[in-house]
């Protein structure tokens, strides 16, 4: 199966690219802060490092980890027909799992080394302005270590295993024929998947209460904790909340299409996305992820700095607060971008049934238009959900008011970037999609 692997790496090349930045950049965080509190821990960086490497660098982890465990997810989905294929041509349920395997073990080796680099890199340039800015202690430099990288390299690997075992099931599961049947089933949700979103969910209350009772710092780092608790159940529960969501936000798309007697592009988009909510759900949740952690950040640094003492709340405070927002609107926007253009491009054959039936490429392009301003705004809606019990629970615990302060110069922008990645993101990826002849993509996909 490794050789097989492979080949399949070699042949399609494009289609593991946003795999491989997942992973490299997880390794690369882990690498980073690794190497922060290895350096702390050899006395070389002051008290104050190991506290930023370990509460820093804990947000940051895990939200690596959960992009990479999506990612995987994703990039298993996408291959679900293939995989399906070759039980029909004798493969074992093992034999296919061990493949999926493979092929996540050699993209994780093939990205360590220059993942390794770029962690290094970033620890030095971390450390050094945190040297600038008085934080660390003058002279202080990262102390090399083996340990980071290759706790990063295996902590990648064990999460992988782990996201590509569960997304493999559907693959395997039953006979060859009812596989290649499954692969065409779109929005459901499966009972296990289902039971596991409401048990996480369920575990978020303890985290919420706990950013209650807290002191303020502490439940800062624990309104964090529960954005992405939150967030993780948000990803398994993500076809029904994905479709209730569709419902409410279709409906202004639905009756534009009812008074322009059915030629409206976004009549067709709400219908069209509504029945495909398992695929929806995969672009939604990357871009809930961005949203939902930006508005928390938003919000716990906004309400820090209303309840601090005039100068308490420094400039080196905004600007780690900033580093750290900016590291998860990076994660946040690859795993977006990676999502959205592979399931755009995946449609090809669709664009091209609807062009042999009548569409134009300009109706094309209207639904595409109207089919991301419609995600985008699920992705919006479900990230403000997942933000707002932690960051409405920080606000009682610094201010004693359920109103969070959310500076709108921060959270504008955020919002607003999210909406446009998006939106250029489908249409974009569209354009090329639908350039190729219809006759030609139907015969070809």
């Amino acid at each position: 199966m490794l050789r097989l692997a492979m080949a399949i790496l070699r042949a399609r090349p494009s289609s593991f690219a946003g795999l491989a930045t997942a992973l490299l950049l997880a390794i690369a965080v882990i690498t980073l802060f690794g190497s922060l509190i290895a350096t702390a821990i050899g006395g070389d960086g002051g008290s104050r490092l190991g506290v930023i490497g370990g509460a820093f660098g804990e947000i940051a982890m895990l939200m690596a980890l959960f992009v990479v465990a999506n990612t995987l997810s994703f990039s298993v989905r996408q291959q679900a027909r293939d995989l399906a294929l070759l039980r029909t041509s004798g493969a074992t349920p093992v034999q296919v799992k061990r493949l999926v395997r493979c092929q996540m073990l050699l993209v994780t080796l093939f990205v360590s080394p220059p993942a390794w680099v770029l962690g290094s890199w970033g620890a030095r340039w971390f450390l050094t302005e945190l040297v600038a800015r008085g934080i660390a202690p003058a002279g202080a430099a990262v102390s090399w270590s083996p340990w980071p990288p290759l706790i990063g390299t295996a902590a990648t690997l064990v999460v992988g295993v782990g996201a590509t075992k569960i997304a493999a099931r559907r693959a395997v599961r039953g006979r060859p024929s009812e596989a290649l049947a499954r692969t065409a089933e779109e929005g459901r949700l499966g009972w296990l998947r289902g039971i596991a979103g409401l048990l996480v969910l369920a575990g978020a209350v303890p985290m919420v209460m706990l950013t209650l009772g807290q002191p303020v710092e502490k439940s800062a780092q624990a309104a964090l904790l529960g954005s992405l608790i939150l967030m993780i159940a948000v990803g398994l529960l993500g076809p029904l909340l994905t479709r209730l969501a569709m419902v409410l936000l279709g409906l202004p798309f639905r009756l534009a299409g009812a008074r322009h007697r059915g030629d409206a592009g976004g009549a067709l988009a709400a219908d069209n996305l509504r029945g495909q909510a398992h695929r929806l759900s995969s672009a939604v949740v990357p871009i809930a992820l961005l949203v939902g952690l930006s508005t928390t950040f938003a919000a716990v640094t906004g309400t820090l700095q209303q309840v601090a003492p005039p100068g308490a709340y420094a400039e080196s405070d905004i600007w780690l607060r900033g580093v750290e927002l900016a590291m998860l609107a990076g994660f946040g926007s690859v795993t977006t971008v990676n999502t959205l253009v592979s399931l755009t491009a995946s449609r090809r054959r669709e664009y091209a049934l609807l062009a042999l039936t009548g569409a134009t490429r300009w109706q094309l392009m209207r639904m595409l238009g109207a089919e991301a301003t419609l995600t985008a705004m699920v992705g919006v809606l479900l990230g403000v959900l997942v933000a707002a019990p932690t960051s409405m629970a920080f606000a009682v615990a610094a201010t004693g008011g359920w109103l969070p302060t959310v500076p709108l110069q921060t959270y504008g922008p955020l919002v607003l970037g999210t909406v446009a990645l998006t939106v250029l993101t489908i249409l974009c990826t569209g354009t090329r999609a639908t350039s190729e002849p219809a006759a030609t993509a139907v015969g070809t996909a």
